[in-house]
């Protein structure tokens, strides 16, 4: 088992063959070494706790600095760059923008509610169809006068058809109305509601005499009959007033605060 091939029991000393270790007889204790005590025996093969040599321990060591140096140096090569790792950063797996970006673009992206128009813009709206109503008043006021009147069949068919699309006109207005924002005046839902139930009755007033305008045909003049339709459109023009009465009660306030034209029902 080593240089002496006697037989004996024999065991590991590390200290043999100048400091390299190897097999001697138990009985050489201290004879390879330069004076002084005997180090403590080691433990040999047969004491039940096996032992490596130091150069096996050296080499083991050795070998694990190795195995470690060499996965540093392949997780080196492999991580990604850093460009890579912010391409990353800003995608999806699916290659997509990542949520934060969409997010952020979408927002950007998104129409924003116009600003709320102010009191006096909202007022002005309503005064211009004010003024839009007051030039079809006078438009009715003839139409009627004409049909009672009765100068001509040809009149009375032209009136007729001056009454019915000044409803249409009427009506227009109520829609207009509808779409107005008056959130920023005081009493401002109040006020048109009023002049919108006012303006229908009107609408419903100039239908009843367009078609008064076709029961007097072959009328003579000053002799035009006043028809069930003449008598509703009466009771209409009458519901109409009042409505427009009420709306001009809030709406005066409102004209003054913001230097808007005072107006009264026969204007409406």
């Amino acid at each position: 088992m080593s240089e002496n091939h006697s037989t004996g029991p024999m065991r590991w000393d590390e200290h043999a063959r100048g400091g390299a270790g190897g097999w001697v007889h138990a009985s050489d204790a201290g004879t390879e070494h330069s004076g002084g005590p005997a180090p403590e025996p080691s433990p040999g093969p047969g004491d039940g706790r096996p032992t490596l040599p130091r150069k096996y321990l050296l080499l083991a060591v050795g070998g694990g600095l190795v195995v470690a140096a060499v996965i540093l140096t392949v997780a080196h090569v492999l991580r990604p760059s850093p460009s890579e790792s912010g391409h990353a950063a800003g995608s999806s797996p699916s290659g997509s923008p990542s949520r934060a970006l969409t997010g952020s673009s979408a927002s950007e992206s998104e129409p924003s509610d116009p600003p709320a128009a102010s009191g006096e813009e909202q007022a002005a709206a309503v005064d211009a169809l004010l003024e839009r109503s007051e030039a079809d008043r006078q438009q009715v006021v003839d139409a009627v006068n004409a049909v009672e009147a009765c100068a001509s069949d040809d009149s009375v068919d032209t009136a007729g058809q001056t009454l019915a699309a000044a409803a249409v006109r009427r009506e227009g207005l109520i829609t207009d109305l509808s779409a107005l924002d008056v959130g920023a005046l005081p009493s401002g839902s109040r006020a048109t509601d009023s002049l919108r139930t006012g303006w229908q009755h009107s609408a419903d007033a100039d239908r009843a005499f367009a078609d008064w305008a076709d029961d007097a045909q072959g009328c003579s003049p000053g002799a035009v009959p006043h028809t069930p339709s003449y008598d509703k459109g009466v009771r209409s023009s009458e519901l109409a007033t009042g409505s427009k009465e009420e709306f001009l009660t809030l709406w005066k306030p409102i004209a003054m605060d913001h230097g808007l034209p005072e107006r009264d029902t026969a204007e409406l």
